[in-house]
């Protein structure tokens, strides 16, 4: 007699485990979609606060507030200005009785989005675009080192100036580009004369032309960096070449991963030098008549060099934060 047989009810454990890794792989696709949504609609509602900022900001007339006020801040807004940005959102605008830009830009009161010195296109309140010169403190964009958080690139904001071209103080960030081509801005950071650079004050951390929430390093922070790489503290105390290998470490493919690059220099009398062959950051510790602290790292040196820079020149800017 010919006996049907019966069908199997449930799953194998193969099957089972087959479902598992359907489900896990779906659920990390919908997991990478919903961010990628989240971060689209966060871009928007920050240009669309820059966007509204400048309207009213033009509206407003610009009549009132002095160089370095503030309309909107983490502390408050001024109501006349009649602009509220969206919820979360925080924005720094610094204007004098001609012009203003947008300074800083920040997301949530946290560091993962600041837009920094936007340049402006004239003295009508216009902003040249809402394409930031450095997107900082974006954690993608910092590298701890130790107790400190230092920038992956050189800073490169402002509006290209010659190199013959002193730099000023008004109300325009400034900036040199090696052999006056942009490009090398983009590829190495610009250079900055050092009273720019610290946004003429003398003060040690001065924040100057980096990011909100971060500075311009100290002479004793580079050697805390320095002795964090293994340089002793009498080397770091000293001038000129110390330490062993500390200058291979921070320049490009080092195993600091700072990758600082050689983009040379410009010299007091307008030109370029040894692009590819030096690197000199600023430090923000002031030597007075004698300029202010420096570190060169030179392609032919594994050691870093310590010593005093023409503030005349035009160095790199390497940020660390607060």
């Amino acid at each position: 007699m010919h006996i049907k047989k019966q069908r199997k009810l449930g799953f194998t454990i193969v099957e089972l485990i087959s479902v598992i890794v359907i489900i896990g792989i779906l659920a990390t696709i919908s997991f990478v979609s919903y961010n990628g949504v989240q971060a689209k609609a966060r871009d928007t509602s920050v240009l669309s606060d820059i966007d509204n900022m400048d309207s009213s900001q033009t509206n407003y007339g610009l009549s009132h507030g002095g160089a370095g006020k503030a309309y909107y801040s983490s502390t408050g807004y001024d109501s006349d200005l009649g602009f509220t940005p969206n919820s979360g959102n925080v924005i720094d605008v610094v204007v004098n009785s001609a012009d203003y830009c947008i300074r800083g830009y920040n997301l949530g009161g946290t560091k993962n989005s600041i837009f920094n010195s936007f340049t402006k296109e004239s003295t009508s309140g216009i902003c040249d675009s809402l394409t930031p010169s450095l997107v900082a403190t974006d954690p993608t964009n910092w590298l701890a080192i130790g107790t400190q958080v230092w920038a992956k690139a050189n800073l490169n904001v402002g509006t290209m100036v010659t190199g013959v071209t002193a730099q000023t103080n008004n109300s325009t960030t400034e900036k040199y580009c090696y052999n006056d081509t942009e490009s090398n801005c983009t590829t190495y950071g610009a250079l900055y004369q050092w009273d720019e650079a610290m946004q003429y004050v003398i003060t040690e951390k001065a924040q100057g032309i980096c990011p909100v929430g971060s500075h311009i390093p100290t002479d004793a922070e580079y050697k805390t960096l320095e002795m964090k790489l293994g340089m002793t503290q009498a080397a770091a105390d000293a001038t000129g070449w110390r330490g062993t290998d500390q200058g291979t470490q921070l320049k490009p493919t080092g195993l600091s991963g700072l990758n600082i690059p050689l983009a040379g220099f410009r010299n007091t009398d307008g030109s370029f030098q040894v692009l590819s062959s030096n690197a000199y950051p600023w430090s923000s510790s002031d030597l007075g008549a004698s300029g202010a602290y420096i570190r060169l790292l030179d392609s032919g040196n594994a050691m870093v060099y310590r010593s005093g820079g023409d503030k005349r020149s035009g160095f790199s800017v390497r940020c660390i934060l607060n």
